[in-house]
C-alpha cells in the first residue's frame, strides 16, 4: 500500500512565513546588525532609537512565528507517522490478538483467569479501591482490597485484603486463607490457590485412573474425598488399605501434600501375618513413593491386595 511521502515534501506543504514574512526576516537581519552611532541631532537619534525597538518587536515576533510553524510542522507528522497516528484496523485487530495470546499465555502458566475487574480511585489518585473475580484452575474466587501510595515510598500498600472462595475450598483452607487475609498478602493467595487446585486435580485424575484400571479391587470412598481404598473382594473385608491423600500447610502458607497409608485389619488376620508384611506396608508404601513416585507406591499396593 503506498505511503504519504514525509520530509521535504511536509515541509514545502507548509509556508512557515509566506513570501512577505520571508522578505521581512531578510530585511531584519539586515537592519538587526549593530548601528555604529556617531553623533546625531536630538531628533534623528531619537528616530533611530524607535526603528531599533521596532526591529526588535518584529524579530520577536518572526522567532515566535517559527517556532509554531515548527511545532505544528512536528506534531503533523507524529499524527502521520508517529505513536500518535491512527492505527488501520488490521493493526488493530493484530494487538488484540496479541493480547489474547498473552492472557491465555498467562492462563496456562499461572492457572489464574481474571473474568471481572473494577476499580475505583479517590480525588488525590492515590487510593483505590479494587474487586476482582475470576478462576484459578477451575476454582472460582473474588478478592477485593484497597489500594495506596505512600508519600515517601516508590512502591504500593495493599490494605484491607478481604479473600472469597468456595465452601469447599473454604473448609480445607479456613486458617491459612484467614492469615493471607490479616498479613494483606495477595499474591501468596495465587500462589496457595494455584497449589491447592492442581494438587485437588492431579489427585482426582489419579484416583480416576486406578478405580478404572481396578474396578474390582480399588474405590473411593464416599464420605471422604481424599481417601482411596484397597479391597480384595477374595478375601472378604478383614483387610482394607486406605490411601489417605491430604495436604498440610506450613507456617508461611506454603502448600505440601501429605500421602499416607493406613491399614484397616482384623487382629486374628494380624496376627497370623508371620512375615509381618501387613504391618509394615505404610513404611513400605511411603519408601516406594519417596523412590519411585505416587503412581508406582499405589500400583505396588494394588498388587499386594491382588497377591500379584
Amino acid at each position: 500500500m503506498a505511503g504519504i511521502q514525509v520530509g521535504n515534501d511536509i515541509r514545502q506543504t507548509i509556508n512557515l512565513f509566506g513570501e512577505e514574512d520571508k522578505a521581512l526576516g531578510q530585511t531584519l537581519s539586515v537592519l538587526s546588525r549593530p548601528v555604529q552611532r556617531k553623533t546625531l541631532p536630538q531628533g534623528l537619534d531619537q528616530d533611530l532609537t524607535q526603528l531599533e525597538k521596532e526591529i526588535d518587536r518584529l524579530t520577536e515576533h518572526v522567532r515566535q512565528k517559527t517556532e509554531t510553524v515548527s511545532r505544528k510542522s512536528q506534531e503533523l507528522y507524529e499524527l502521520q507517522y508517529g505513536e500518535r497516528r491512527q492505527k488501520t484496523e488490521e493493526e488493530l485487530v493484530a494487538e488484540i490478538q496479541l493480547l489474547q495470546s498473552q492472557v491465555e499465555r498467562t492462563k496456562e502458566i499461572t492457572g489464574v483467569s481474571i473474568q471481572k475487574y473494577s476499580k475505583e480511585t479517590d480525588e488525590t489518585g492515590k487510593n483505590s479501591h479494587l474487586e476482582v473475580e475470576g478462576g484459578v484452575l477451575g476454582n472460582q474466587f473474588s478478592v477485593q482490597f484497597d489500594v495506596e501510595i505512600p508519600e515517601e515510598e516508590n512502591s504500593v500498600a495493599i490494605r484491607n485484603l478481604n479473600l472469597l472462595v468456595e465452601d469447599g475450598i473454604l473448609k480445607k483452607l479456613h486458617d491459612p486463607l484467614l492469615q493471607l487475609s490479616d498479613n494483606n498478602a495477595l499474591g501468596s493467595f495465587f500462589s496457595l490457590m494455584e497449589q491447592f487446585s492442581r494438587w485437588n486435580i492431579y489427585r482426582q485424575e489419579t484416583f480416576h485412573h486406578f478405580t478404572e484400571k481396578y474396578p474390582d479391587i480399588v474405590s473411593t470412598d464416599t464420605d471422604e474425598e481424599t481417601v482411596l481404598l484397597l479391597q480384595n473382594p477374595q478375601i472378604s473385608d478383614s483387610l482394607t488399605l486406605c490411601v489417605m491423600w491430604s495436604f498440610t500447610i506450613d507456617p508461611l502458607c506454603r502448600f505440601h501434600p501429605d500421602l499416607r497409608l493406613k491399614v484397616i485389619v482384623h487382629k486374628q488376620l494380624l496376627e497370623a501375618d508371620q512375615e509381618n508384611v501387613i504391618k509394615e506396608a505404610p513404611q513400605m508404601f511411603q519408601k516406594m513413593v519417596d523412590l519411585y513416585g505416587i503412581e508406582r507406591g499405589i500400583d505396588a499396593m494394588v498388587q499386594l491386595m491382588s497377591g500379584g
